[in-house]
């Protein structure tokens, strides 16, 4: 109990202003960002323990309503798809021609805003409203015959391990390669050519399941989605609504692909919003153990151009063991409830059920660091598309002030955060729990066996807190 006062005490005692990472600014709480942190495991301990009462009757969370919107003839459906594939194909086309023959400057080029914000960041944030839009819009529609099949027969091995690295290759270019607008343009051509490439040998079908990155980032969003139109008996489409998340229920995750996939997604974000800090900028740069001093016989800070490139390696091989770490501390607290209950199911067996539930973490962590991008950087696309090569031109009359951001409120920005954070865990506590009732016979013991994974979510909710108050780097 001593320890657990001096914890709190020190929450408590923690400054009553917070960072907003997307525009480094200070924000001025009402409260220390502590009593955020202690809110917010409360929050996750009590909607643990309402779980391990209701037992079973929190399956019955997962019902859906439908919408009482005019229904959509399936023929309009149709001609909607085919037009958003269209658009998305052209779109994508003009980005590699700004890229090409425009301004390298990425804050005047066209591409840049609209495939890092637009497509990527406000595609998947669409999934995640709406359902998996881009299953029937995707660009590729046009390129190849309908329903084509694909030369060969997909090679279960390689699984998702093409869209896991062509994932990571955009993550690591974006963060430490300074990404321009002719750059992207050669990686957008890159891309274009791998993907064709793969639909050609293996079908359109098989490679939008498990080679496209797009395509299996914007799934895994969608599976947390609250709306999604559905195909009725009627040959008729039709709104229906449920809780979010509640649709990852039905996620199988078969390959140890798509097990890494959503591992990276979390550990990359999380390493994205950790390397913005000052405490990761310091461990390198400051160098408080005199390593780096010792190798290159000068403080690191004094000889930066030397320097820089080892930075760059050692980024890179954190990026690429970080989803290791959350693997290993995953795995972990899976054994640990294992052996509390005293289960003999395989840890592959766990990792199958109990993967999903990390799902609506990786979410919201994304959501929380990159959505403020959306309003800060994304809504100059209104002013890029008067001039999209950076020429100085005004074609619509939006060049200028349609490059202006939209700031909301930092207090609320920070709220938000805490917010959404906070639903994603506890989403995955009852999605975890919800698998330990297929598990376990009886509900005792599925709750003594989520007693560690509710300690695991207790430590990324902090963390996850922790890491968005902090200051950033200069």
């Amino acid at each position: 109990m001593k320890y657990v006062l001096t914890g709190a005490g020190l929450l408590l005692a923690a400054p009553a202003s917070a960072w907003a990472h997307a525009f480094g600014e200070p924000v001025q709480l009402p409260m220390p960002y502590g009593l955020y942190i202690l809110g917010s495991v409360a929050a996750l301990v009590l909607s643990f323990l309402l779980l391990a009462v209701a037992g079973r009757y929190s399956t019955h969370l997962h019902a859906h309503r439908q919408l009482p919107f005019p229904a959509w003839p399936g023929a309009w459906v149709n001609v909607a798809r085919a037009s958003g594939s269209l658009i998305w194909l052209v779109a994508l086309v003009f980005c590699v021609l700004t890229g090409l023959l425009g301004s390298n400057d990425s804050h005047r080029n066209f591409n840049m805003t609209f495939f890092w914000i637009v497509f990527m960041l406000g595609g998947a944030y669409s999934a995640m409203l709406i359902g998996d839009w881009y299953k029937h819009q995707h660009p590729w529609r046009f390129l190849l015959p309908k329903n084509w099949a694909g030369l060969f027969r997909y090679p279960r091995w390689l699984g998702h391990w093409p869209a896991l690295l062509q994932l990571a290759t955009l993550v690591a270019v974006e963060l430490f390669f300074h990404s321009t607008p002719r750059k992207l343009a050669l990686l957008l051509i890159a891309l274009a050519v791998l993907n064709l490439g793969g639909m050609v040998l293996w079908g359109t079908r098989r490679w939008l399941q498990r080679g496209e990155p797009f395509a299996v980032l914007f799934r895994i969003f969608a599976a947390c989605a609250p709306l999604r139109r559905m195909a009725c008996a009627d040959g008729h489409y039709r709104w229906r609504i449920t809780l979010p998340f509640s649709d990852l229920r039905r996620l199988r995750l078969w390959h140890p692909a798509q097990c890494m996939f959503v591992l990276f997604l979390l550990s990359s974000t999380a390493f994205d919003g950790l390397r913005e800090t000052q405490l990761y900028f310091n461990l390198f740069w400051q160098d408080p153990f005199g390593i780096l001093t010792t190798a290159f016989g000068q403080h690191p800070l004094k000889i930066y151009p030397q320097v820089r490139p080892f930075f760059v390696v050692w980024e890179i091989v954190l990026l690429i063991v970080s989803p290791l770490f959350y693997l290993l501390l995953f795995m972990a607290f899976l054994a640990l409830g294992r052996l509390i209950t005293g289960g003999g199911q395989s840890m592959g067996l766990l990792m199958r059920h109990y993967l999903p539930s990390l799902v609506p973490i990786a979410v919201v962590y994304h959501v929380t660091h990159y959505y403020t991008v959306l309003f800060s950087q994304g809504l100059k696309i209104r002013g890029l598309v008067s001039d999209p090569f950076g020429r100085g031109w005004n074609v619509f009359g939006t060049a200028i002030t349609g490059r202006l951001p939209w700031l909301p409120d930092m207090a609320n920005i920070w709220s938000s955060q805490v917010i959404l954070i906070l639903m994603g865990h506890i989403a995955a506590v009852w999605l975890a729990h919800q698998e330990a009732l297929k598990l376990e016979r009886t509900t005792g013991r599925a709750t003594l066996s989520q007693l560690p994974m509710l300690v695991l979510m207790v430590v990324f909710t902090s963390l996850g807190l922790w890491v968005l108050a902090q200051p950033l780097q200069g």
